[in-house]
């Protein structure tokens, strides 16, 4: 369907008018959709990341929608995707974010092959530091993959993003370090090509199935 007259999308312009110009989907994806927007009253580009009106009925989904962007907001560093505002206007309910005009990781790769050595190393360094904050205060981020990493294309900085399935608690910097898990068992959730063994398993995790997986993104 064009996008001109994709009724959603006409919707939510509609909806969201007063604060954002709703420019052009970024990404779509069975859990969110993603618009570049204009902030009206900062005039900036920012991504607008909705939960679709379906997931947006349900309180579940609802809530971990929302809980997401509370883990975000929290998070202060270069190298995560910073969240500028949460609402819920209407029947939508979204986040406004750093726009980060670039590429995917694993569009870099598709489009033009592997990252050279200095830049994967920077790559690796960059989001590795962005784990090691967020470990630092208690979020696992638990889906650390090429899909989730943004390569702006200004600076070649590596960005983390999308915090849909992180883990929070108080005491996952320490259950690192002690072996303690910081995640229920009995649940997988991830990306099975990048999840650490016990991540697959289904057994609880902690900083260091993140760890796991930004080994096998370099890989």
């Amino acid at each position: 369907m064009a996008e001109s007259t994709d009724p959603t999308l006409l919707e939510l312009r509609a909806a969201l008018a007063a604060a954002y110009d709703i420019e052009a989907p970024i990404a779509r994806g069975g859990m969110a959709h993603v618009y570049l927007a204009r902030e009206r009253r900062l005039d900036r580009r920012v991504a607008v990341k909705v939960l679709p009106r379906g997931l947006a009925a349900n309180d579940a989904s609802r809530q971990r929608f929302l809980r997401e962007a509370r883990t975000v907001a929290g998070l202060t560093h270069p190298n995560i995707v910073p969240i500028f505002a949460v609402d819920e206007i209407g029947d939508f309910v979204f986040f406004a974010m750093a726009y980060v005009a670039g590429e995917t990781l694993s569009q870099r790769v598709a489009t033009r092959g592997s990252l050279d050595p200095h830049q994967a190393a920077r790559m690796v360094c960059d989001i590795g530091e962005a784990l090691g904050y967020a470990h630092a205060r208690g979020v696992v981020h638990r889906d650390v993959k090429p899909d989730n990493i943004l390569l702006d294309a200004a600076t070649g900085r590596a960005l983390l993003s999308d915090f849909g399935i992180a883990h929070t608690s108080p005491a996952s910097a320490s259950a690192a370090r002690l072996g303690r898990p910081s995640a229920p068992r009995g649940v997988v959730v991830g990306t099975a090509a990048f999840m650490s063994p016990e991540q697959a398993r289904g057994d609880a995790v902690d900083a260091r199935s993140d760890l796991y997986s930004l080994g096998v993104v370099a890989f």
